[in-house]
Formats: structure tokens, C-alpha cells, sequence
């Protein structure tokens, strides 16, 4: 495990971008792939919630293979590469537990909120969990305490799992291992990693622009609208995956990143 310069957050948001354009066609293929089955109705949620790292995970691998060994015989089965029988499959799994321990959280700290509105009452709650209007007015005077909770634990769960999926999936280490090696990692490189989220937030605002204007300037009817979201959340998906590998890549890899190196190259083999 490397420390890198803090400039290296950067270098991973651009080395991705350039990344994913080399390899658009599969990579983009595999996010659009991986949104349709989150849009399956009744086991999409499912499927994002318990299988969201194991098809983000093949996102990464196919990544590799197309940048290690060229890989063009590389297709749309890539995605599922974590149900090939390996250990990968249980070990990615895992890695779901803070995003379900912070959804949990939140039912609690939401749940005790409405309780103490009501003063306990089970009636009162029952009639105000079956009307919206009533809950959202309970929750809105704790706005902060909840946004604090989720902000926390958004962070918390990226620090766990960010170097955690490719590390499952290129190195094949245990879930849990993987989890502590990744907050480590986070740990020692933060300043990085911070740089690369201030990175992701103007690519964020630019693409939110961008939508913007598709959907006020070209007048797009709803099924239009609702594949250009499609569009967008398959390319944040393919990104992700990708921005993962560069990042792994250099504070992973078996030599230390170059300080100087050319941006668009992966300097860290594997």
C-alpha cells in the first residue's frame, strides 16, 4: 500500500475519464447493463442493495483486462464475472454491509423521531405513517440530525468499500479484509481522495448542466427524459468502476506511483 501526492486525485478523475473513452463501447455497455437490472421491477432494489459491488466489481475487472492485456474478446459477460464460482461472489457481498447498516440507521433515527412527535402513541404514529403530508411535517424540524447521520455514513461506507471492490476482485481478498485494507488505504491518502471528490463534485455539476439543458433546450418528451437519466446513471456507474482501477492502481499496485508520470497513464503494474 502507497501514499500518493495529493495531486494524484486529480490525475485518478482525468486518467479515468481518458480511460473510459479508450474503452466506451463495453464499459459504457456494462454500466447501461448494470442500471436496466436495478430497474427490474420488484428485485431491482435488491439487486442494487446485495449485488451492486459484485457487478460494479466486473465493471473493474473487464477494465483490467481491457487495459492490462488488451482483452477485445472481453464482452457483455464481464459483469458477471464475480459468479464464476470464485470466493469473489460472498466476499463482494460483504462489502454491502455498511450501505445496509446505514439504511438501517436511518429506519431507527427516523422511527424514533416520529415516535417522540407523538409522544409514544401508537395510534397517532400509525395515522402519521399512513399520511405523507403529516410525516414529512415531522421530520422536517430534524432535517440536520438525519442529513448528518447520512453524511457520515456516506463517507464511512466510501472509505470502507472504494478500495475494497477492486481489491476483491483483482486480488481476491476476503470481504472484511478488503473493507479495513481499503480504510487504511483512505486514511493515509485522504488528501488525495479529497482533491479527486472536489474533482467529481465540478464533473458532477457540469453533467447536471449538461442534463439541464438537454431537458429545457430540446424539449424532450418524458420516455426521452427517461433515457437520458438511463444514459447518465450508466456512464456514473462505468466511471466509477473505472475511477476505482486507477486509483487501486496506483496506491495498490507493487511500485509506488510516479510523482511526475504523463497523465492517461496507469503507472502502478500489477
Amino acid at each position: 500500500m502507497h501514499k500518493v501526492p495529493a495531486a494524484q486525485g486529480i490525475h485518478w478523475v482525468v486518467t479515468a475519464l481518458r480511460l473510459l473513452g479508450r474503452h466506451f463501447a463495453l464499459l459504457f455497455t456494462l454500466g447501461l447493463l448494470l442500471v436496466l437490472l436495478t430497474q427490474i421491477p420488484f428485485l431491482g432494489s435488491f439487486i442494487g442493495l446485495f449485488l451492486g459491488p459484485a457487478l460494479l466489481g466486473g465493471i473493474v475487472w473487464a477494465t483490467q483486462q481491457r487495459q492490462m492485456t488488451g482483452g477485445r474478446n472481453i464482452g457483455i459477460g464481464a459483469l458477471f464475472k464475480a459468479f464464476d464460482g470464485s470466493q469473489r461472489l460472498p466476499s463482494l457481498i460483504a462489502l454491502c454491509l455498511p450501505a445496509i447498516g446505514l439504511f438501517l440507521l436511518l429506519i431507527i433515527a427516523a422511527s424514533g423521531i416520529l415516535a417522540g412527535s407523538v409522544g409514544g402513541d401508537p395510534a397517532k404514529l400509525e395515522m402519521m405513517q399512513n399520511n405523507p403530508t403529516l410525516l414529512l411535517a415531522a421530520l422536517r424540524g430534524h432535517l440536520l440530525p438525519l442529513l448528518t447521520i447520512l453524511l457520515l455514513g456516506a463517507l464511512l461506507n466510501f472509505a470502507l468499500t472504494f478500495f475494497a471492490v477492486p481489491q476483491v476482485m483483482l486480488r481476491q481478498q476476503g470481504g472484511f479484509a478488503a473493507m479495513r485494507q481499503s480504510l487504511r488505504a483512505v486514511g493515509r491518502n485522504w488528501a488525495a481522495l479529497l482533491l479527486m471528490l472536489l474533482g467529481l463534485i465540478g464533473l458532477g455539476v457540469v453533467a447536471s448542466l449538461a442534463l439541464q439543458i438537454v431537458f429545457l433546450g430540446g424539449g424532450l418528451g418524458g420516455w426521452w427524459r427517461l433515457l437520458a437519466l438511463l444514459v447518465m446513471l450508466a456512464l456514473m456507474y462505468s466511471y466509477s468502476a473505472v475511477l476505482m482501477y486507477v486509483a487501486w492502481c496506483d496506491v495498490f499496485g507493487d511500485e509506488p506511483a510516479a510523482v511526475g508520470s504523463t497523465p492517461g497513464e496507469v503507472h502502478a503494474e500489477m
